[in-house]
Order: structure tokens, then C-alpha cells, then sequence
């Protein structure tokens, strides 16, 4: 039997179809390929973070060590530039630690890979670009 091409109310939005979940549809071992990803994304993570905050920590030594001596407008205001920005990427790395720790937890509750806006399954596609996601794309993208 052949399906039908023609475009039907309501079904032009990529898996209208599908079932509302409230278990995971991936298997015990697609969910251990999905935290084992998500627990080396959160190691590297953390690695830069520490970077990041002993970067800052040098430089309180150096700015402590360095206080007797002028400095340049231009050369301070580029300083504190350098340091917000640090702050900025500590605050953006810290949030994403955050959301890989609420996939875990997802994978550990067996809801990983079930959008928590509508309830359907994400896609593996999407869930190996982004695993740390727990919304389909087109919520991310806001079209609903």
C-alpha cells in the first residue's frame, strides 16, 4: 500500500505523529553512550574552568605585586576587559555544567531523550549534536 504525499492539517511539523512519552525510548546501552558523552563533555568542561578561575587568581598575584607602578589607561581598561570576559566565559561554562548535570540526572530517571515541552521523543540526530538538550529542535528554534 502506498502512503500519501499530500500535505494534511497539522502534520507538516517534523514528528506530529508520534506518541507522547513518559519513559525513555533509548535502549540501557544507547543511554550509557549518552552518558558516557555527557560525562566527558562535563570533564572538559571543568578542566577549562579551572583554567579559567587560575587565570584569574594569577593575575589578583600579579595585580597585588604590580600596585606600585602607574599604569596606562588604555592598558587598565583592556585588563578589566580580559577579567569580565573571563567572568563571562566562568558564568556561560557554569550554566552548561548545569545542563549536562540535568541530562544525567534525565538518563539516570530513564526520561533522556523525551522533549519536556511537548513530551515526543528527540531525535538521536539531535541528541548526538546536542546531548545535553532536552528539547526537540523545533522549541529551540521557537516555531511552537
Amino acid at each position: 500500500m502506498a502512503k500519501k504525499t499530500g500535505s494534511m492539517p497539522g502534520k507538516d511539523v517534523e514528528g506530529a505523529d508520534e506518541p507522547i512519552l513518559t519513559k525513555t525510548y533509548l535502549s540501557d546501552e544507547e543511554l550509557e553512550h549518552f552518558r558516557q558523552l555527557l560525562l566527558k563533555r562535563r570533564e572538559e568542561v571543568l578542566r577549562d574552568l579551572d583554567i579559567l578561575r587560575s587565570s584569574l587568581s594569577d593575575e589578583n598575584v600579579e595585580d597585588s605585586i604590580n600596585s606600585n607602578y602607574s599604569m596606562h589607561m588604555a592598558d587598565h581598561g583592556t585588563e578589566t576587559m580580559d577579567r569580565e570576559q573571563r567572568f563571562m566565559f566562568i558564568a556561560r561554562d557554569e550554566k552548561y555544567i548545569g545542563y549536562i548535570d540535568q541530562a544525567l540526572d534525565r538518563i539516570r530517571n530513564k526520561t533522556y531523550g523525551i522533549c519536556v515541552k511537548s513530551g515526543k521523543p528527540i531525535p538521536k540526530k539531535r541528541l548526538e549534536a546536542v546531548p545535553h538538550t532536552a528539547v526537540r529542535i523545533e522549541f529551540k528554534q521557537g516555531k511552537k
